[in-house]
């Protein structure tokens, strides 16, 4: 049986288009479907554009005081007036004068002992005539000036004093702290015996140290100062090379050759810094030296001294052949930390501001002089401001005390806001 295709047929399968367009249960012509898309848009653009042109942040940040150094570092050599002496060392050998101390010409530096026994007679020596020097002090004073309350309150007092001293370190003011204490415990101790017969002690003081100085006769030697100066027990090898006299032809190749001179340096000898001038020969950046003028004073900042040094510009040499200059400055100042430094490394401080800090994004130009807009109740006022010292990102401006139109501590200095004006309303 063959088999047959049935009869073909053209179906119509396309749908009539739906013309409704629904969002959710809401059905909407579809021919009204764009012009509502641009309605939204127009509402969406409208509603940023007015939060864009309405809303006004405000920042502001304090004006607050603040100090900077115009500064930079550099490393040179101290050059002084200095004369090489001989010094004793060992356990029986005493130093009359601390590292820096001022000394007449003549005077005792150093006493050798002929042995350790000698040495502890000059100790008590010493005790004893401390001892007789205060009660000396003490028979001056009117014993009815001052009760015992008063005197333990001062006993108090002067402990006190001792300690802070001693936490800092102060050294030099703690002896003088102690001799005071010392005179106090002798008058009260006087009092609470009942006794004013001092000198009765003095005299039986005064025998025991005549009794120790038989015993020293002809068993101490001294070694005194060919100068008059500023003492330091040690020498570098420098005292000979870094001189006065090289000073005034002195370059900044010289300097490396005076360096390399140096001699050994003798564990016997010490020093006598015979003058109050000394200089600071130091390898400047031309850059830096462009801040320096002959004559100019600066403080130079050493890490091991406690306070700035005041120092001259005495000479700025450039060399051709190098980036750097030698700059040589001169001081006068002297205490016992500087009488030993010789290389160091120094901060010039060529200037010192102190001001208020101001943000640069806060600055604003009108009539060509430099102002900020700053915060005070809601209204934005402008106020002119003259820099005294400019960083990378700030300047520390002039302070004020008072004054409406002058920018003071604590002021809110406006440093992001829109259309920006005197006496505006930000809000």
């Amino acid at each position: 049986m063959a088999f047959k295709w049935p009869p073909f047929s053209r179906r119509n399968s396309a749908k009539e288009p739906n013309r409704v367009w629904r969002i959710g249960k809401i059905k909407i012509n579809k021919t009204l479907r764009m012009p509502i898309i641009v309605f939204a848009l127009i509402l969406v653009y409208s509603a940023v554009s007015f939060v864009v042109n309405h809303y006004n942040p405000v920042r502001t940040t304090s004006a607050i005081q603040l100090t900077m150094d115009d500064s930079f570092s550099t490393t040179g050599y101290f050059i002084r007036d200095e004369n090489i002496i001989d010094i004793a060392e060992g356990d029986t050998v005493e130093y009359n004068y601390s590292e820096g101390d001022k000394v007449a010409k003549g005077a005792s530096l150093v006493t050798e002992y002929k042995d350790e026994d000698a040495l502890t007679v000059s100790r008590e020596l010493k005790n004893i005539r401390d001892n007789i020097e205060q009660l000396e002090t003490l028979r001056t004073m009117s014993s009815t000036s001052t009760n015992s309350s008063q005197l333990n309150q001062k006993i108090i007092a002067q402990m006190n004093a001792i300690s802070s001293e001693a936490e800092g370190a102060s050294l030099g003011q703690l002896a003088s702290l102690t001799s005071e204490l010392r005179q106090l415990a002798l008058k009260s101790g006087s009092l609470e015996d009942g006794s004013d017969d001092i000198d009765a002690e003095i005299a039986s003081l005064e025998s025991q140290a005549e009794s120790l100085e038989e015993r020293l006769e002809g068993k101490t030697s001294e070694i005194t100062s060919p100068y008059a100066g500023y003492f330091c027990e040690s020498v570098d090898g420098y005292e000979e090379v870094l001189t006065p006299d090289v000073v005034d032809d002195l370059t900044l190749s010289g300097l490396d050759k005076l360096v390399d001179k140096k001699k050994s340096a003798a564990s016997d000898k010490g020093k006598i810094v015979s003058s109050y001038t000394w200089y600071f020969a130091a390898r400047v950046s031309d850059t830096d030296a462009q801040h320096l003028t002959q004559g100019k004073t600066v403080e130079l900042r050493f890490a091991q001294v406690s306070q700035d040094v005041q120092a001259t510009v005495a000479s700025i040499r450039d060399d051709a052949d190098s980036e750097d200059t030698l700059v040589i400055f001169q001081s006068q100042d002297m205490n016992e930390d500087l009488i030993s430094m010789r290389k160091q490394v120094a901060t010039v401080v060529v200037a010192s501001y102190s001001g208020l800090k101001v943000p640069k994004s806060a600055v604003r130009m009108q009539d060509d002089e430099m102002g900020v807009y700053v915060l005070s109740n809601d209204v934005a006022r402008y106020k002119k401001i003259e820099p005294l010292f400019e960083g990378e990102e700030f300047y520390i401006v002039e302070q004020n005390v008072t004054g409406n139109d002058s920018l003071v501590a604590g002021d809110d200095i406006i440093v992001e806001a829109k259309d920006l004006d005197d006496k505006k309303v930000m809000k």
